[in-house]
């Protein structure tokens, strides 16, 4: 089972207005989607700091080895929309579309049981969310085995990819051979940079923890108030590329 109008009702929902000022929320009407969400689902919210929440399906304990799946919820936008054109959307997707990706693999079990979520802050600044997380886990003696770090992309979006591999930061070869092994079956649907624009991944990298980008092509200026082009049909391999990559990474 993977995304329909399910998946299109989340992104409509989260794709509202979230800020920070580097030390906290100070617009955090995403944060609110994201909880209402949740409520319901399996997981649940272990850690809450300034700028970072961090889900999981259980409590962690010291020793425990987790997969960390990031998603940045702040954005910079004037105005967030999220309208339908067709085979096309369009919208303020910077970065609220992996938000409602991650949400939908989180509420449809397609996530494996020892991954944390973590809605950060402050991406698009200093990264302190990215930060947040990592010191939280390291508290409760949790070891971060590896990172993915879901963002949008330019890259791609020309030649068709439904999702980009970039970043990939620490990783070692046998590693390398299973990612690249698993997604066989996404032959000539996703692209791959080694060498990015910066995203949370450097930040994670910082910390040891092997770590790499899974992104979604967009067309348009990520930034613009005008927002950016999604292909629909790339909303279900992008899903099912999530969970296969968060369970070779286990």
């Amino acid at each position: 089972m993977y995304p329909t109008q399910d998946f299109f009702d989340i992104l409509q929902a989260v794709t509202v207005d979230c800020k920070d000022n580097g030390e906290y929320f100070t617009v955090a009407d995403r944060v609110a989607v994201i909880e209402q969400i949740l409520e319901k689902s399996d997981y649940r919210l272990i850690a809450r700091e300034p700028l970072v929440l961090l889900y999981a399906k259980r409590p962690l304990h010291e020793g425990d080895r987790v997969l960390l799946i990031s998603s940045h919820i702040d954005c910079v936008y004037n105005r967030c929309f999220c309208t339908d054109e067709g085979d096309c959307l369009r919208g303020t997707f910077d970065n609220s579309l992996t938000n409602a990706a991650v949400l939908w693999a989180m509420i449809n079990a397609a996530l494996p049981d020892n991954v944390v979520v973590a809605f950060t802050g402050n991406e698009e600044s200093d990264s302190k969310g990215a930060v947040q997380a990592v010191v939280a886990l390291g508290q409760m003696g949790c070891e971060v085995q590896s990172a993915i770090v879901l963002d949008v992309t330019n890259e791609g979006w020309n030649s068709g990819a439904s999702f980009t591999l970039e970043n990939d930061l620490g990783i070692d070869i046998l590693t390398g051979y299973n990612i690249i092994s698993s997604l066989e079956s996404f032959s000539g649907k996703f692209a791959f940079k080694h060498n990015a624009l910066p995203d949370e991944s450097w930040d994670y990298a910082e910390y040891g923890i092997p770590s790499l980008t899974l992104c979604v092509p967009v067309g348009g200026d990520l930034h613009s108030d005008a927002g950016v082009l999604l292909r629909k049909s790339d909303v279900a391999l992008y899903c099912r590329a999530l969970s296969v990559l968060s369970a070779t990474l286990v």
